[in-house]
């Protein structure tokens, strides 16, 4: 981590409020999709599955409306449909190097971790995004073995009952 911060450059470092929601019966969740308030702004993530860090997101409160075809402000659609699944502050630096974003992060559940990003314009790129990530954390000799994502250790540390309702059929989790 010291060879990286020595070649990186400081972004920022904030302190992120996440509320994430769900259906009672989790059916976002189980489709990859994470709905959530970070910091009083709305943010939809839709994925192919938590392991794989790719995602489309939607930040626009008109196009999070039609995604959940609802015409109500969200916070109403939020009172009358969903349940809060998460809540967690995280302190995050934001670092650069090259073409690349590094999130260092606490969350205050006692996890921590280091997110490497390459926001790539559409999926024909992801392959290639991700090599490039590779061998950006090869070149500093990380560990380059997949860890589980905040969400999944959340529920594993917070709410095991939940962890284990959501991925008992996930043998590739801990």
């Amino acid at each position: 981590m010291k060879a990286l911060l020595n070649d990186a450059q400081f972004q920022s470092k904030k302190i992120n409020h996440d509320i994430y929601y769900d259906f009672p019966d989790y059916r976002l969740y189980k489709n990859w999709v994470y709905f959530r308030n970070r910091n009083g702004k709305f943010e939809l993530k839709i994925g192919d599955d938590e392991m794989a860090g790719v995602c489309e997101e939607i930040e626009d409160d008109e196009e999070i409306k039609k995604y959940f075809k609802t015409n109500k402000p969200l916070v109403e659609f939020i009172a009358d449909n969903l349940i809060p699944t998460i809540e967690w502050k995280c302190k995050r630096a934001k670092y650069k190097i090259e073409e690349f974003t590094i999130d260092i992060d606490e969350l205050d559940f006692g996890y921590k971790c280091v997110e490497v990003e390459l926001l790539v314009k559409d999926k024909s790129s992801i392959e290639e995004a991700r090599s490039k990530i590779i061998k950006l954390a090869k070149s500093f000799g990380w560990d380059t073995t997949e860890v589980p994502p905040k969400r999944i250790e959340y529920f594993r540390i917070v709410k095991p009952e939940i962890y284990k309702d959501l991925y008992k059929d996930k043998d590739t989790f801990f």
